[in-house]
């Protein structure tokens, strides 16, 4: 876990911004993410930037947060 002095720290020292361990941090947890929850087969397919007709397919799906959008019955 982090502690939410680490980044003032990092950036002071080492003179980058705190929003640069921000994204490092999230793209990290992404690629887990990535990793934990797709298939072998799928995950092949967006290392390989073989996935956008999979994205198009699902651009009806609402976020999770929205709640003014609601997903059609299947």
């Amino acid at each position: 876990m982090h502690e939410k002095d680490d980044y003032p720290v990092l950036a002071e020292v080492t003179g980058r911004k705190q929003s640069f361990f921000l994204q490092q941090m999230i793209e990290g947890g992404l690629d887990a993410l990535k990793e934990t929850w797709l298939s072998p087969e799928t995950l092949a397919k967006v290392r390989s930037g073989a996935l956008p007709d999979l994205l198009d397919e699902r651009r009806t799906t609402s976020d999770l947060f929205d709640h003014r959008v609601s997903d059609p019955a299947p």
